[in-house]
């Protein structure tokens, strides 16, 4: 099962974007599925429509990334010592209470973690876009780089380009430091103190 979860994260992400454009693509797979389950033909414009197109781009790249940050959550939830769950039912807590009072505190490390590359691979994200959509339709899925390289090597405004790179970079590089500021800093000197103990 982890393998089944992971192996998206492993393809790349075009061709990942160019298998989705044909599932997504009108009378596609999952028209298809839709009309075999209805009494008419169903022809659903997932990515021409603009009310639903950022929601099939949230589906794709949840499908693509779904594995990496389960991972994450999964090494984080091996750190976990079985003695404190075992302490705890112990104690009479109750399977909430328990992960409530001990395994959600000691993940949030991992959490933060996959929090923050999130955030860092949405303002950065491009390949699957550009692929998928291009942007489009009428600009409802650009995101800041598919943005950029519109701009820049589609219309040749390469200064205006440059100036939307510089707010990406900019942005990615606020996120790192509030990340260092008060997420790894306070992750490290837990570690320090429990190593020092």
């Amino acid at each position: 099962m982890r393998m089944l979860f992971f192996a998206p994260y492993v393809l790349s992400e075009v061709v990942t974007a160019v298998v989705w454009r044909q599932i997504f693509r009108p009378s596609g797979a999952i028209d298809a599925v839709i009309s075999g389950v209805s009494s008419h033909d169903f022809q659903g414009l997932w990515l021409a429509n603009p009310k639903i197109v950022l929601y099939s781009l949230f589906f794709v790249i949840t499908w693509k990334y779904f594995g990496f940050h389960m991972m994450i959550m999964l090494a984080g939830l091996q750190q976990i010592p079985d003695e404190l769950q075992e302490a705890a039912a112990i104690d009479g807590a109750s399977s909430w209470q328990a992960f409530r009072c001990i395994t959600l505190p000691l993940l949030a490390p991992a959490i933060r973690v996959s929090v923050f590359l999130s955030m860092i691979g949405s303002i950065q994200l491009f390949d699957v876009v550009w692929v998928l959509t291009g942007g489009g339709p009428i600009n409802a899925s650009n995101t800041m780089a598919t943005y950029m390289y519109d701009w820049g090597f589609e219309r040749h405004h390469i200064g205006y380009a440059n100036a939307v790179s510089v707010i990406v970079f900019g942005l990615s590089l606020l996120v790192a430091l509030a990340y260092q500021r008060w997420a790894l800093r306070r992750d490290v000197e837990g570690s320090l103190t429990a190593m020092g103990a």
